[in-house]
């Protein structure tokens, strides 16, 4: 008679036989957890940064709404109906890149611009562009906060950018001239020249543009004099805040968006990070790189056991 095993014994078979691929899950979980918990950067403005001076809600957006990533300016269309976003832009656009954007431009097509530096007024003139940025202390009265370069703007003009959008918060911005307002500060703002964050004799009240918008052919040209408006902390849905709402207005514009990562500083982060973001952003990797690590493991323990043996 064959004899019974004591179901006890049976139980801790079981337990032993499969310890080890118990162990190989743990282990795979803990590297993921850990992939997913280096995939973070604190640099401004980068996508891959989830605090509060990140992009990566804008980011989440965009690729909800098929964003296409653009690494290179060279392989933008010549004409369509696509709308291109330059955020925060570093570096200099050497001619031929500024090229590809005016006849991308002037074909039909809408670049939205998003800086506040007076460094790229020369990509704005090699696109034959009116507009020009003015990094000064612009600071105003109506403010949301208690700092006067927490600055408040408003609709100069109707059925252009942000439709609907009652008022913008600013952060430091700069201002621009030259094209059509579409937004603009209150008139009682002006350029705290000495610094001192009070108003004083010799700064003037007046309204100061913070997004201006051109025709360029076929085209539109949108600046934006403040990249902050599209941080994390600054997307925030909040009573009074609408900048999410202008930034949801900005990237359903076109069914066609193409997102600068060539010169964004929304692209910066250390070549680990990017690394893993693609892994992450990519099923087919995805999918590669758990089926190696559990072959990895798997083959050490199968090692070990036979060692042990």
């Amino acid at each position: 008679m064959t004899p019974i095993t004591p179901p006890w014994r049976a139980w801790r078979g079981l337990t032993i036989s499969r310890a080890p691929w118990v162990a190989a899950l743990l282990i795979l979980a803990g590297v993921i957890a850990l992939l997913l918990h280096i995939s973070a950067t604190t640099m401004d403005y980068s996508r891959y940064n989830p605090e509060w001076n990140g992009t990566s809600r804008l980011f989440q957006a965009m690729d909800d709404r098929g964003a296409i990533m653009v690494d290179r300016l060279d392989g933008l269309p010549g004409s369509g109906d696509c709308l291109l976003f330059i955020l925060a832009p570093e570096g200099d656009f050497d001619a031929e890149e500024i090229a590809r954007l005016r006849l991308f431009l002037e074909g039909g097509n809408t670049v939205v611009f998003v800086s506040d530096r007076e460094d790229e007024n020369t990509l704005l003139i090699g696109l034959g562009s009116t507009i020009a940025i003015h990094n000064e202390n612009l600071s105003s009265v109506d403010r949301y906060a208690d700092h006067p370069a927490s600055v408040l703007a408003f609709p100069s003009q109707k059925g252009t950018l942000g439709t609907g959008i009652s008022r913008l918060l600013l952060n430091n911005p700069s201002f621009v001239e030259g094209g059509d307002s579409v937004f603009e500060t209150s008139i009682l703002s002006w350029i705290d020249k000495d610094g001192n964050s009070r108003l004083t004799g010799d700064e003037p009240l007046q309204k100061y543009s913070v997004v201006a918008e051109e025709r360029h052919g076929n085209g539109t040209l949108y600046v934006i004099a403040d990249p902050s408006i599209f941080i994390n902390v600054m997307q925030n849905p909040g009573e009074g805040n609408e900048n999410a709402a202008f930034s949801d207005s900005i990237i359903s514009r076109k069914s066609c968006l193409l997102v600068d990562q060539s010169h964004s500083r929304t692209a910066s982060g250390p070549l680990v990070i990017r690394a893993i973001n693609v892994v992450k952003e990519s099923t087919i990797h995805k999918m590669a790189v758990v089926t190696l690590i559990f072959l990895a493991i798997s083959l050490l323990i199968v090692t070990r056991r036979k060692n042990h043996d």
